[in-house]
């Protein structure tokens, strides 16, 4: 038979009351009376009733996190960063991953608001659908906290990592060793910063943009960089280095050039975007531009419990960049060319 807070109250000698205020944490209850009436608990093996509880608080202590895909190690380590900060304050986290699609995003954020979130990390696609903005409004309209992590949700406080700048320090990377037709694979799921940041490296150097370099694909996976090489290959056009929107795509990509017989770097260079674990062990090991995910998640909880101990109407946005950091490996072919211009 299940247990009542009645029963538990009855057991130590306490009122009701009391045991709630022992269950929920609250103050002026002393220190012996609490030891006692988790004593019982404890022997009764009561299980408060959540809904109940949350009804009373009006509270659920979970927090909903919303990723575009969780096979993607990216936003598999943000969503473990984001849950780890959670559960140090005393929070569940809900982690939704939609695989952008956009009726799993509205489905989600629906959700998200059903369930009584007490709030939500909204980390979906960089420039969502209508959908997802419809339900992303509603939950503006509840009141209910939501930051993001880089798409642009007017009224949303967010973090970005320094898209513009991380990119154009990778571009330019490559100009400076030497690389002249630099090619680009992206899309709507990266963050379209990535791309201004390739075509003003190539404007700054004195470089054409030539449109039939730039491929852009639906998703952000290890297929979607095997396709869009595949079309970049299909158009005729000489490249000899890629800059890639993430490190899958790079991967996809270095991939589809593997089995066309073309050596990364020897006859063309490849650099990739997040700096995921995979990228110091892939082979060639790749360059890309790190972005700092603990950092990232740390900054978005912060963020999110800013707003939840702040009424809706007392609510500031803010905007939080952080810097990226271009790691140099094999793929770029730095240390090659580096070591042809010495033997000249």
């Amino acid at each position: 038979m299940k247990m009542t807070i009645k029963e538990v109250a009855k057991e130590a000698g306490v009122s009701i009351s009391t045991v709630s205020r022992v269950l929920n944490g609250r103050d002026r209850v002393s220190r012996h009376t609490i030891n006692r009436v988790r004593a019982v608990i404890e022997k009764l093996q009561f299980q408060p009733d959540f809904v109940a509880r949350t009804m009373i608080m009006k509270k659920t202590s979970t927090i909903g996190l919303i990723v575009p895909q969780l096979s993607n190690e990216y936003w598999a380590l943000m969503s473990e960063v984001i849950q780890d900060a959670l559960w140090m304050r005393g929070y569940t986290t809900l982690i939704c991953s939609t695989d952008n699609e956009p009726d799993k995003d509205e489905a989600y954020l629906k959700m998200c608001l059903e369930r009584r979130m007490d709030g939500v990390i909204y980390c979906s696609s960089p420039y969502c659908g209508p959908e997802a903005r419809d339900g992303l409004d509603a939950i503006k309209e509840a009141g209910v906290p939501l930051v993001s992590l880089d798409p642009n949700i007017a009224g949303v406080s967010c973090v970005v990592g320094d898209h513009l700048q991380g990119t154009l320090t990778a571009v330019e990377h490559l100009i400076r060793a030497g690389y002249a037709r630099i090619a680009y694979i992206g899309g709507p799921a990266v963050s379209i910063e990535r791309e201004f940041g390739y075509r003003k490296a190539l404007m700054m150097h004195g470089y054409r943009v030539d449109e039939g370099l730039i491929r852009l694909v639906k998703g952000q996976s290890f297929a979607d960089g095997h396709e869009g090489l595949r079309a970049l290959r299909s158009s005729g056009l000489a490249f000899d280095a890629l800059f890639c929107g993430n490190d899958l795509l790079a991967f996809g990509a270095i991939k589809a050039m593997e089995e066309a017989g073309i050596r990364v770097p020897e006859d063309v260079a490849v650099v990739g975007y997040d700096d995921i674990f995979s990228a110091r062990l892939f082979k060639p090991a790749l360059t890309t531009v790190r972005q700092p995910i603990p950092d990232i998640g740390e900054e978005l909880v912060q963020l999110l419990l800013a707003s939840l101990e702040t009424e809706p109407e007392r609510r500031t946005v803010r905007k939080i960049v952080l810097p990226t950091e271009l790691i140099v490996r094999e793929s770029s072919g730095a240390a090659l060319r580096q070591g042809a211009e010495a033997r000249r």
